[in-house]
């Protein structure tokens, strides 16, 4: 019995199956098919999650009819029969449930994957600008609730437990749900309960063919969130009249500011809808809730408070898949935490199926092995690394695992290297646990750690190491380029010190750094201005994270000016040209962000000693969090092969 979280890893039984714990793998998008079948990545990946300890794990987005919306369809024939009974299997073979999430875009399908045009309640324009969607019929919803019956039928077939309908996010059903996209006047638009109609149909024929005994489940938005929107009352209605079809509903939220969970977000931002549900007393199946799920300590809370049942996980079993069996084992402070920065969301799902910022395993599984798995290298080596930055600790850590006697040189008096500003930052909370996290790693896994250690080629061929992992880090690029630059400090400088941050700032540089740092003296209460040469402003972010961003830009009052040039910095104030118009900004401290410059000083010294080297992190490229610790990760890798 797990005393730390028990009612986390309470089994729950659901109709004639017991689920082992309260955590669901929530479904990720399907990625990687080719000519409509899986790629041989996508089996590991799954594998992986029910390795690690996930109660259900849910394969992602397997599109119903013409409703194929992030990648072309997963052809459902014979021939691909045992495709998805591999999936099933490798679920299957940790103990858990297996489930397929089924879904139909409607108006959002895109049409270069689809056969027929766009879908959905009304006429209205589809994902390609300047094409409009076709008002369903009554035929087109009965051929549509076949469509869904068809697919649970078949991925059942394929020895899947359970599939989890999705009637949220904007898709199909949730088009109907919506009074605000809905707008038809026949009996299946207007009143809630019109609109339930249709929904409510696509249910019955699932249940229908699947029969009384089989676990079906659903996902729903528990509210829009918008004026004129479905509200979670309304979603109440819909669950006691679902509840006939389905055992099991797990509640997100509808609206892409709202499931974009950056880290802006609150966490567990969906639990006041799965709360309301469990306290409305006309739900009676078991309740999860889905958003922003990221430490066992919040999941035992949700359940032991009765806001939910169950937690769905999405980014955290990404970050570590092994999430549930750490908690489990009273190891959480193992656990690699999610930094919400959205990568696996905005990595280009077209040519790649995966990237996590900060576990470099996930999505590479067929070829590189489970994440704590990594095996020992062929020679053990002395390996010195200089940086204790993330590159540095990832190194250190992942080539001390390996088996390797690991020094690590830091030159200031702690490790963290650039995080450390998160010590002060009012946003970044979750960077800074993971910069917390891997300073504990380094310190437990037995990496001898040298502080205030300033590496030189001379004291590196004093130790004479077999090998070395350069991670010195980058150093800011300073805008000499603009008259008065001396009258302008680093973003950075904001966070250590901070007493001379005047109420009013200006900050040059309107990329992630200014941009963030800008967000950051808002929540301060000072007056900012970003300025940003560029048409648009946080180029440098993914789509998800960026959207997050801008929302939070908006929401916070923060001034950014794109299109900005600026052509003077004085003691008081930025002269900038906009349009061939000079304007000027009065301020009390000037800031800039421009970039960064790799510190790869050493690079050429070190390899003139005739020792193996490697750069990592924004030593070889600055960059983001991912750069450096899949860097750092992949030159301790590299070590001992020979």
């Amino acid at each position: 019995m797990n005393t730390k979280f028990p009612h986390l890893f309470a089994p729950l039984r659901v109709k004639n199956v017991i689920l082992k714990n309260r955590i669901m793998s929530a479904p990720n998008m399907l990625f990687h098919t080719v000519d409509g079948r899986p790629t041989e990545y996508y089996a590991p990946y799954l594998e992986h999650k029910a390795r690690g300890g996930a109660g259900i794990v849910n394969l992602g987005e397997v599109s119903v009819g013409d409703g194929a919306n992030h990648t072309p369809e997963m052809k459902k024939t014979l021939d691909n029969l045992p495709l998805f009974a591999e999936l099933s299997a490798a679920i299957h073979e940790h103990g858990a449930l297996a489930s397929a999430e089924l879904t139909h875009g409607g108006i959002r399908t895109k049409p270069e994957y689809n056969s027929r045009r766009a879908m959905g309640p009304v006429e209205a324009e589809t994902m390609r600008p300047g094409e409009y969607s076709e008002a369903m019929t009554r035929e087109m919803m009965e051929e549509v609730c076949r469509q869904y019956a068809d697919t649970a039928e078949y991925v059942l077939s394929a020895g899947f437990d359970t599939v989890l309908l999705h009637f949220g996010h904007s898709w199909l059903p949730a088009q109907f749900l919506s009074p605000i996209v809905n707008t038809r006047t026949d009996e299946f638009g207007g009143s809630l309960e019109n609109r339930m109609r249709f929904p409510l149909m696509i249910l019955r024929a699932v249940r229908e063919r699947v029969g009384p005994k089989q676990l079906v489940m659903a996902r729903i938005s528990g509210s829009e969130r918008v004026e004129g929107g479905f509200t979670v009352e309304d979603m109440i209605c819909f669950v006691e009249k679902a509840q006939e079809y389905i055992d099991l509903v797990e509640v997100s939220v509808e609206g892409l500011q709202n499931n974009m969970t950056a880290t802006f977000r609150p966490l567990g931002i969906n639990t006041d809808l799965s709360e309301a549900m469990k306290r409305s007393g006309r739900v009676h199946i078991p309740v999860y809730t889905v958003g922003a799920v990221l430490y066992p300590e919040q999941a035992e809370e949700i359940i032991a408070s009765g806001k939910a049942d169950g937690v769905s996980m999405s980014r955290a079993l990404i970050a570590d898949p092994y999430f549930p069996e750490k908690a489990f084992a009273g190891c959480e402070d193992d656990i690699t935490p999610c930094i919400r920065c959205l990568g696996c969301c905005d990595s280009d799902n077209l040519t790649r199926h995966m990237v996590c910022s900060v576990n470099p395993l996930i999505g590479r599984e067929a070829r590189l092995g489970f994440g704590e798995d990594i095996g020992r290298a062929k020679k053990q080596k002395r390996v010195l690394v200089i940086g204790g930055g993330p590159a540095g600790m990832t190194a250190a850590v992942t080539a001390f695992r390996r088996g390797h006697d690991v020094i690590l040189w830091e030159k200031s008096d702690r490790l963290g290297g650039l995080l450390n500003f998160t010590d002060a930052d009012s946003l970044k909370h979750d960077l800074r646990r993971y910069k917390n996290f891997l300073i504990a790693r380094t310190e437990k896994a037995g990496v001898k750690v040298v502080l205030n250690k300033t590496a030189t080629a001379g004291a590196v061929a004093e130790l004479m190491p077999d090998e070395v992992v350069l991670a010195s880090g980058s150093e800011p690029i300073r805008p000499d380029f603009i008259p008065g630059s001396e009258n302008a400090r680093h973003a950075l400088d904001v966070y250590r010190d901070p007493d001379s941050v005047g109420e009013n700032v200006v900050i040059i540089g309107g990329g992630l750094v200014g941009v963030e740092t800008g967000l950051h003296l808002r929540n301060l209460g000072k007056n900012v201005t970003v300025l940003e040469t560029e048409t648009e402003y946080a180029r440098d972010g993914g789509f998800g994270y960026k959207f997050g961003l801008i929302w939070t830009v908006e929401e916070k009052g923060l001034r950014v000016i794109t299109g900005a040039r600026c052509t003077e910095i004085r003691p008081r104030a930025v002269v900038y040209e906009k349009d061939g118009v000079s304007e000027t900004v009065g301020c009390d401290s000037v800031y800039y962000a421009v970039g960064m410059r790799s510190e790869d000083s050493l690079y050429t010294e070190l390899a003139a000693l005739g020792i193996r080297i490697s750069a990592a992190g924004d030593c070889k490229k600055p960059g983001k969090v991912s750069g450096a610790v899949h860097g750092g990760f992949f030159a301790a890798m590299d070590i001992g092969k020979f």
